[in-house]
């Protein structure tokens, strides 16, 4: 391809810049399969270790929690079951009442949409 302009000054620099270019998407190319075969597995692995290392944590504290609420006297084992069921109850109801206005917004709905298709 010859150069409209016969610059040799520019015919070097455009030249220089495509052998950047070139090397530029090798190292791009490279970049992204190092990152895809070794940062992200790396990364997943180290995530997944914190997760296991937490669940464990919790677990233990969890179960260690349960014996001390065994072995503790009857009114404490008490109180505690009985909060754990107003806390139950109290969602139950969020829940029903939550259902409920869902329930009686979408029965609106399809009664407008109705109304529009009547032409009322």
């Amino acid at each position: 391809m010859s150069n409209p302009f016969h610059d040799p000054g520019a015919a070097k620099l455009l030249s220089k810049v495509r052998e950047d270019i070139s090397d530029l998407r090798g190292d791009v190319t490279k970049l992204l399969t190092y990152t895809t075969r070794y940062t992200l597995p790396k990364g997943a692995r180290e995530i997944a270790g914190s997760a296991r290392q937490g669940l464990s944590a919790s677990g233990n504290y969890a179960a260690q929690r349960l014996r001390s609420l065994g072995s503790s006297p009857p009114r404490q084992a008490f109180g505690v079951l009985a909060g754990a069921a107003i806390i139950g109850l109290l969602a139950a109801g969020v829940y029903a009442f939550a259902k409920s206005d869902c329930c009686r917004s979408a029965r609106r709905i399809e009664e407008e949409e109705e109304a529009e298709e009547l032409g009322i």
